[in-house]
């Protein structure tokens, strides 16, 4: 997120300075055609202070206080969703987050007043049935005997996914977290649709420059107040237990390139949504889901037992999915 909001900064200020051309344009014309209009013995209309008042374009108004809970919201949810993911691993990762666009019409029912249809209601019950299923999966899964995964001085480097306690937890966390950032595309919906009179909401590209901003900021504090005072406990050792296989050059180029593809990602996320629609995004979202849990299968399951796929996590995938899917469709058709 802080890094597609500083990357969108040029074209913020693009738009910003397109949008004050055409409010220069809509003033000087509505002064053009009031003129035309002009007749003898009306000069007290011309200077009535209510009519300068209606040519003035409506103003910008940025609450950075919510902004600013839309970002603590965003660190908070980013990172409870990275521990969740070593413990689950990436296919249920993908099944359990795909649920956030329930989560966001729960939330939006209470607190944005926005109605919930009846396919809408019963797709939020399968939705909450299919994940009750993954948890039957993982309790298969947690059958397998496997070795643990080895520790370090700041505890265990990878959660161990097919234990039943831990796995229970990361399927646990990862939810929270996924309604974690439901709150935020609620609170941000807020952001941009409300507004008071003669005021104008922020633009999109503008929230998402400052809650990326507000965002790096935080990670900054907690890089420099406990990343850097613990550099060689969290960072030194650790990689000294890794050589031949890790070093600085690697570490540095896996960030350029988690950057890069976030930036990829999100734009190519919000091009969608503009191009396509929300259902067709959504569907492939759903698709990702699955396409993701296959994959972890065959990749991880040899030495990650947790990753397996098996008759329960197969249903939950289905479910989840099905729903999700079913959901978006009643939602697009609703605002037809």
């Amino acid at each position: 997120m802080a890094s597609v909001g500083l990357l969108l900064l040029p074209e913020w200020l693009r738009s910003r300075k397109n949008d004050d051309d055409i409010n220069m344009v809509d003033v000087s014309h509505a002064s053009t055609t009031k003129d035309y209009q002009l007749l003898p013995g009306t000069e007290e209309e011309i200077n009535d202070p209510q009519n300068n008042i209606n040519l003035k374009p409506p103003k910008e108004v940025v609450d950075h206080k919510v902004i600013f809970a839309a970002a603590c919201l965003d660190v908070i949810a980013n990172f409870a969703l990275t521990i969740g993911f070593f413990y689950v691993g990436s296919g249920m990762y993908q099944v359990i987050y795909s649920s956030v666009v329930i989560w966001c019409a729960v939330l939006s029912f209470f607190f944005l007043g926005r109605k919930v249809s009846v396919v809408q209601s019963i797709s939020i019950v399968g939705v909450s049935i299919g994940l009750a299923l993954s948890a039957l999966g993982i309790s298969e899964n947690s059958k397998l005997n496997t070795p643990p995964p080895p520790s370090s001085s700041t505890g265990t480097a990878m959660p161990h996914s097919y234990h039943m306690s831990s796995t229970m937890f990361g399927m646990i966390i990862t939810s929270f977290a996924t309604f974690g950032y439901a709150c935020v595309y609620v609170v941000s919906d807020q952001i941009l649709t409300s507004r008071a009179p003669d005021t104008l909401p922020p633009s999109p590209k503008k929230v998402c420059f400052l809650v990326g901003t507000y965002g790096t900021i935080l990670s900054l504090i907690y890089i420099i107040f406990y990343t850097i005072p613990n550099w060689n406990i969290l960072i030194t050792q650790e990689m000294e237990k890794k050589i031949p296989h890790s070093s600085y050059f690697v570490i540095i180029l896996m960030y350029i390139l988690l950057c890069l593809s976030s930036f990829i990602h999100n734009f190519a996320y919000y091009w969608l949504m503009k191009e396509i629609g929300n259902v067709s995004t959504g569907i492939l979202n759903s698709l990702r889901a699955i396409i993701v849990f296959g994959l972890s299968h065959m990749m991880f399951c040899r030495i990650d037992h947790g990753q397996c796929f098996n008759f329960w996590k197969g249903w939950s995938a289905v479910v989840v999915v099905g729903f999700v899917t079913v959901f978006s469709v009643s939602k697009a058709r609703e605002s037809k």
